[in-house]
């Protein structure tokens, strides 16, 4: 991987992640002092005159006030939080071969939030209808929650690299 490729994981002081930033970002938070190194690649940057440690992991020098991630609940989102695996039967399809199921059914007054939808292949969802798992003599592989922070860095297709995981 080629140092424009490497990303940063933004802590706030608290060391509680709050975003992933392009390396030149974080490099310029440090020299403004506005956050300290904390984990660096096996990689240095070269200017002109001199060579830095890529970082890795930087910690912001302020408490961030915890914000809720608003990763919507899409059928793409679903999809990625149950790794495309039908969460009544365990089969794992691709997406033309999954459908979104409301656990509690929009007949009942469902709605279409992460701890009432999840990834149901088609069958499944047929053979469930406008029920609800107990109703359907069904039950799910896993209860649906809203991701976490580490959940939604999957979801966003960024890859967990060793120097992240401890802060994750």
């Amino acid at each position: 991987m080629g140092a424009y490729d490497n990303k940063t994981l933004k802590l706030d002081c608290t060391y509680r992640p709050i975003g992933i930033i392009p390396w030149q970002h974080a490099i310029c938070l440090i020299f403004s002092e506005k956050a300290r190194i904390v984990e660096v690649y096996d990689t240095a940057i070269h200017s002109a005159s001199q060579n830095f440690d890529m970082p890795a992991v930087i910690a912001l020098n302020r408490y961030v006030q915890y914000r809720r991630h608003n990763l919507r609940c899409t059928r793409v989102n679903v999809f990625w939080r149950d790794n495309h695996t039908c969460q009544y039967c365990g089969g794992s399809f691709i997406p033309d071969f999954l459908t979104m199921d409301h656990v509690i059914p929009k007949s009942k007054s469902g709605k279409k939030i992460w701890t009432n939808i999840v990834t149901a292949c088609k069958t499944c969802n047929q053979i469930k209808k406008d029920r609800t798992p107990k109703e359907a003599g069904m039950s799910l592989i896993k209860k649906p929650a809203e991701p976490t922070v580490d959940d939604i860095i999957k979801i966003s297709r960024h890859v967990i690299v060793p120097e992240w995981k401890k802060y994750i």
